[in-house]
This record gives structure tokens, C-alpha cells and sequence, in this order.
């Protein structure tokens, strides 16, 4: 073989191996994972884009135990949303101080903003876990990370893994849903109890 074709056949097969995707390791054993916290503080970035429209700005995330406190913000730190989560309801307070309520945040985010997000499945997906109460299916990279996950419709891809306060947790996740509805959730800081 000539050292010419030898040096294309050398660099098609490296971009090959540069366009493979990680190789994907067996899910862990079962109970090797610590629990998930169970309440967390969440700063950072957040992202929605559904079809045309779309939203880019900061977010303030606050989980206990059977409630959410959300407060979104422009990139500039204007609030333009705050929404509480309770067994009870959920509530929206737009930039405006116009209030708006639902018996469940499914129904409010449709009826006020026309598109219907994974909030009950993002408070795990945060944590780099399934929503314990639905199917789903994980993919784990070679050190045992999650990398990918199909839950509820959703596709999920997790990056930038790091240990916070003793648990490993995606620092960036990307849930996409079809071809036209994409959230992207990058933690900047974490606080767990």
C-alpha cells in the first residue's frame, strides 16, 4: 500500500473514532448509588425553546419535600416568574404581579404559557435520576455516570458531572422532547443539606 492512501486510511478512520459516540457502560448495581438528596438550592442558567418561541435567563430553584419554589430571571436578574409547587396547587406570578393558579403545574404551565414542560420529572433529572414513578431507560458512560436517559416522551443527556456535598449530579442536562421543544438546565451552584 502507497504512504498516501496508508495516511488517508490512518485519518479517516481517527475522524471515525473522533465522531464515536462514548462508549456506554452497563448500568450500575443496584443500590450502588447513594439516595438523592432529598431538598436542594439550585442557582443557574435555564433555557426553553419551543418552535419558534423561547426563554434564556437565570434560575433560583428551592426543592423540599412536596414543594418547589421557582424564580425565573432575565439574564440581567429581572424577575420574570415565580412559581410555587404544593400538594395543594401550583401558582405563577409573571413579571407583571399578575397571579395565576392550576390544581397542578401541568395544567398552569399550559394555561399561561401554551406548552406543557417536564417539571415533575426535572426535579430528578437534576439530580441525574428517573422520576422513581415512571418507566425509564438509562445509558451510563465508562465511569459509571449517567450520560443519556428516555423518560416520559423526554430524551435527557447529562454532562459535566461533579461531587457536591457528597453526591455526584449533572451540572448541565439537556431535555428534548420531538424535534421542536428543547430545555437545558446548567447548574451553577448547588446547596444540599
Amino acid at each position: 500500500m502507497n504512504p498516501s492512501r496508508r495516511g488517508v486510511l490512518v485519518a479517516l478512520a481517527l475522524l471515525a473514532a473522533g465522531c464515536a459516540e462514548p462508549p456506554i457502560a452497563p448500568a450500575p448495581v443496584a443500590g450502588a448509588r447513594t439516595a438523592p438528596p432529598a431538598s436542594f438550592r439550585l442557582e443557574g442558567r435555564v433555557s426553553v425553546k419551543s418552535g419558534e418561541e423561547s426563554f434564556s435567563g437565570g434560575i433560583a430553584w428551592r426543592h423540599v419535600p412536596d414543594a418547589d419554589e421557582i424564580l425565573l430571571t432575565t439574564p440581567l436578574g429581572q424577575g420574570v416568574a415565580e412559581l410555587r409547587i404544593t400538594p395543594q396547587g401550583a401558582n405563577l406570578v409573571d413579571g407583571k404581579g399578575r397571579q395565576h393558579a392550576a390544581p397542578d403545574t401541568a395544567s398552569l404551565l399550559r394555561q399561561t404559557l401554551g406548552v406543557e414542560l417536564p417539571l415533575q420529572g426535572l426535579v430528578w433529572w437534576a439530580l441525574g435520576r428517573p422520576r422513581p414513578d415512571a418507566p425509564a431507560h438509562e445509558e451510563f458512560d465508562a465511569a459509571g455516570q449517567v450520560a443519556r436517559m428516555e423518560q416520559d416522551g423526554w430524551r435527557i443527556e447529562f454532562a459535566r458531572h461533579a461531587r457536591q456535598q457528597g453526591y455526584l449530579l449533572p451540572g448541565r442536562l439537556i431535555a428534548r422532547r420531538g424535534e421542536d421543544l428543547e430545555v437545558r438546565l446548567v447548574a451553577d451552584a448547588w446547596e444540599l443539606p
